[in-house]
């Protein structure tokens, strides 16, 4: 009888700073996205997959500053912007900025353009892996509390 191995295989990766960044075209495509879900946001022409869609890349970034020990403070207040405008979605339906909302999503769209440009490949899938399943476990909630 053999004995069984329970072991995770491990990937071996180099030291955070020999990682290979994201690219230059791979950067400017997330900070067109960061933008246009902003601007559709802002117009009041989002949807819901919008709203969800700039929820996660808030939640991405946030995750990215954790790991990068970079730019936690800024992405507090995303995540508390992001909190505030899914519970005013889920209560009244509508998805938008007030005011100083809209200068302070404006301003982590340049906080997380910026953490782009910092993050290592590696680091920036596994946020945006977290993120998903996230994002996936937020709007199962909200579609269990809509449906209740």
């Amino acid at each position: 009888m053999r004995k069984r191995c329970h072991r995770r295989p491990i990937v071996p990766v180099p030291p955070r700073g020999l990682r290979p960044k994201l690219g230059d075209d791979q950067v400017r495509d997330l900070a067109l996205c960061h933008l246009v879900n902003l601007d559709v946001i802002s117009r009041g022409q989002a949807d819901e997959s919008t709203l969800w869609q700039w929820a996660g890349g808030v939640l991405t970034w946030s995750r990215v500053a954790e790991v990068l020990g970079v730019g936690l403070t800024e992405m507090r207040q995303q995540l508390d912007l992001a909190t505030d405008v899914l519970h005013r979605y889920q209560t009244t339906r509508k998805i938008g900025f007030s005011g100083p909302q809209y200068q302070l999503a404006k301003a982590g769209v340049d906080v997380m353009d910026q953490l782009a440009r910092l993050v290592d490949r590696p680091a920036a899938i596994a946020a945006a892996e977290w993120s998903e399943r996230r994002v996936e476990q937020m709007s199962a909630e909200c579609a269990a509390r809509e449906a209740a």
